[in-house]
């Protein structure tokens, strides 16, 4: 019993250090491509400006921002978002909210940036 409880140990060990691998490298892709998307907002205050805006409600993003987040464009804005939501570092953060937020300034934005 013992040598079956150890070989089914081992194999749930070599499982999870699978699944482990395989999410390594699918987050390394990931984090490549949110490297890139806040490289579209550097250099500067946009990156605190939207952050502010979607964690307060307090509308601070300027025209020039704006047109940085439009640049940057909605998938990465929402990549980008979803990564710092899903941190246990926001757990307290009110998600419902702040996607609310940032449905209101992406359209806020598209409104008054120079992007068709």
């Amino acid at each position: 019993m013992a040598e079956a409880t150890n070989q089914f140990s081992s194999k749930a060990i070599a499982a999870a250090f699978c699944f482990a691998i395989m999410g390594i490298i699918l987050t390394e892709g990931q984090e490549n491509f949110l490297t890139e998307c806040r490289k579209k907002l550097a250099p500067g205050h946009c990156g605190w400006q939207i952050g502010n805006e979607l964690y307060t409600g307090n509308a601070t993003v300027d025209q020039q921002c704006c047109s940085r987040l439009m640049d940057m464009g909605e998938k990465c804005h929402k990549e980008l978002l979803k990564n710092y939501l899903s941190s246990p570092d926001h757990a307290n953060v009110n998600a419902t909210e702040v996607w609310q937020r940032s449905d209101i300034l992406w359209s806020r934005c598209s409104k008054i940036s120079a992007h068709p």
